[in-house]
C-alpha cells in the first residue's frame, strides 16, 4: 500500500522584503532614475533565478514534466500514440495498394505492349510487301508493253 505524505514549502512562507526609502526627498529626474533601476534590477533577478547556463534542452523537457498535469499529459501521450498508429497504417496500405497496382500494370501491361508492338510491326511489313508487290506489278507491265511498242 501506499502512503502519501505532504511535503510544505519552506521558500514561500519567507515575508518579502522590505524596500529601501531615501530619507531626502528626491527631484523628478531623480525619482525615475530610481525607479528604472529597481526595475531592470528586479528584472535582472528574476532572470538570473531562472537562467542557467549550463542546462540542456534535454533537461528543460524533462522540466516540462513539472508543468504538465498527468492527465494532459496522458491525453496528449495517447494524441500522439493514434496519430502514429494512423499513419503506420496509411502507409502499410499505401505501400500494399501500390504494389498491387505495380504488379498488375507489369503483368498486364508489358505483354499487352508486346503485342500492339508486334501487331505495329505486322503492319508495316504488310505495307512494304504491297509497295514492293506494286512496284514489281508496275515494272512488270511496262517491260511487257516497251516490246509491243517497237515491234
Amino acid at each position: 500500500m501506499v502512503e502519501l505524505t505532504e511535503i510544505k514549502d519552506e521558500t514561500n512562507n519567507t515575508a518579502p522584503t522590505p524596500q529601501v526609502v531615501p530619507s531626502e526627498p528626491l527631484n523628478g529626474t531623480e525619482s525615475k532614475e530610481a525607479a528604472e533601476q529597481d526595475e531592470t534590477d528586479e528584472d535582472d533577478s528574476d532572470f538570473d533565478d531562472d537562467f542557467d547556463e549550463n542546462e540542456t534542452i534535454l533537461e528543460r523537457i524533462v522540466a516540462l514534466k513539472d508543468i504538465i498535469s498527468p492527465k494532459q499529459r496522458q491525453t496528449v501521450s495517447n494524441i500522439i500514440g493514434s496519430t502514429t498508429s494512423i499513419i503506420r497504417s496509411v502507409f502499410a496500405k499505401g505501400g500494399s495498394l501500390t504494389w498491387a497496382v505495380t504488379t498488375s500494370a507489369l503483368l498486364l501491361g508489358v505483354p499487352l505492349s508486346l503485342s500492339i508492338l508486334a501487331e505495329q510491326q505486322l503492319i508495316e511489313m504488310e505495307k512494304t510487301f504491297d509497295l514492293q508487290k506494286d512496284a514489281n506489278d508496275l515494272l512488270g507491265t511496262e517491260a511487257t508493253t516497251q516490246p509491243q511498242a517497237t515491234a
